[in-house]
């Protein structure tokens, strides 16, 4: 039999959620005194399977995101090809202010020549890796049919997601920039900016990752030649890229940077054989700080089982005892430096004189997670495999009883 207080650990200031049957590990902790490097406005990391946040700052928070954005824009590329929409292989019609806005110094990464024609998959690469601007709103022409109507398709996703996010533009560039090239929404300011939050962005590269996984072979590349040109990754902690840090290696996904924004950066990577997705926003440091609090993270967090599957419990008033089995994920990340409390809670209510029948899967037992230094409590049930019958009389105690706070040490010793 498991011993809870074996597996179950959380980190300083942490709160314990569980949410649709998965895990999630909420840090608020305050990292230690920071450089500026290592300043941020927000962050996020997430394991990408399983949904569990694993550090939070100032998550929930609308920031500017700059060409982070394009990881909204590239999803629904990515759906419309999957619907038959459109193939890899079509042609892309790019517009006059769109060719013009490639021959920018300052907000192109690859010139469009009157002459060149360019793929779906060629625009998806170029928007990816080199961060175009004008491959971004060309696609998002393509699949919304206009500008305006694909960043309405933007921000239909982002609620269909519930996301804390606005979009004013599939490429991620504010209205003083856009304005320029007619490219801005009737109707928003001249200053508009995509507004979106460090959760709200990693979630969108995680419906990517995990619904469309070669993106990350495709993000993973120092540069991609497309016609005579060669665009290079502006992912710079790529290995082979000047910020690359082998403690914590990095196979994509993109950067964003404004004046307004700040650097900007969702990295994915893999720790304990996960997919992990981390985000920063506001960075002077864009590199340095994802790669640092990286790294801090990794040296405390571990991957394993955290709750018993599978428990014994003795039935409230009877001498029955069932084996009981719980509902979702029982494994996650953890912290060693601050220890859950548990209490288990009867869930069910025995009949004194007569038998009672306790159908498949009900739920007989619901064991209490309360984080001692946030107060937070958080639920798992167990639940019978199979339909029992407890026959009855059934010898009740002397008083009701009641929830009680249990030792994490002995949470399921008999």
């Amino acid at each position: 039999m498991w011993k809870l207080g074996r597996f179950l650990f959380v980190r300083l200031g942490t709160i314990l959620t569980l949410a649709g049957g998965v895990w999630g590990l909420t840090s608020t902790l305050a990292l230690a005194k920071t450089s500026k490097a290592d300043q941020v406005k927000a962050a996020y990391i997430m394991d990408a399977k399983s949904g569990q946040a694993v550090y939070t700052q100032n998550a929930d928070e609308k920031l500017p995101i700059a060409s982070l954005s394009k990881l909204m824009t590239l999803y629904l590329v990515e759906k419309a090809v999957q619907s038959g929409q459109i193939k890899w292989t079509d042609q892309v019609p790019i517009a006059k202010n769109v060719r013009k806005m490639a021959e920018s110094s300052t907000l192109s990464t690859m010139p469009m020549a009157a002459k060149d024609q360019f793929t779906v998959r060629q625009l998806f690469a170029a928007t990816l890796v080199g961060s175009s601007n004008s491959s971004a709103i060309a696609l998002g022409e393509l699949v919304g049919g206009s500008n305006q109507a694909f960043i309405a398709k933007m921000n239909q996703q982002a609620k269909k997601w519930g996301l804390a996010a606005t979009f004013v533009s599939a490429s991620g560039l504010d209205n003083t920039d856009l304005t320029t090239y007619h490219l801005n929404l009737p109707k928003t300011s001249a200053k508009a900016q995509n507004l979106v939050s460090a959760k709200a962005i990693t979630t969108i590269a995680q419906h990517l990752v995990t619904e469309f996984p070669e993106i990350v072979t495709v993000s993973n590349q120092s540069a991609v030649k497309i016609h005579d040109y060669r665009v290079p990754t502006s992912v710079l902690i790529l290995k082979g890229q000047r910020y690359y840090d082998a403690r914590v290696k990095v196979d994509g996904l993109k950067t964003g940077y404004t004046d307004q924004a700040g650097g900007c950066l969702v990295a994915t990577y893999k720790q304990n054989g996960r997919r992990m997705i981390a985000t920063t926003l506001g960075s002077k440091w864009k590199f340095t700080a994802n790669n640092n609090l990286r790294w801090r993270l990794k040296q405390q967090e571990v991957y394993h089982q955290v709750a018993p599957s599978t428990i014994q419990y003795r039935v409230p008033g009877t001498k029955t005892t069932l084996t009981l089995v719980a509902t979702g994920q029982t494994q996650a990340w953890e912290n060693t430096q601050s220890s859950l409390q548990a209490t288990k809670v009867s869930a069910i209510k025995i009949q004194r004189n007569q038998p009672n029948y306790l159908a498949t899967q009900t739920t007989v037992m619901r064991l209490r997670l309360t984080d001692p230094l946030s107060g937070t409590t958080q639920t798992i049930a167990y639940r019978t495999p199979t339909a029992v019958s407890l026959a009855g009389p059934l010898q009740w105690a002397t008083s009701a009883a009641t929830p009680q706070r249990l030792n994490i040490q002995l949470a399921f010793a008999d």
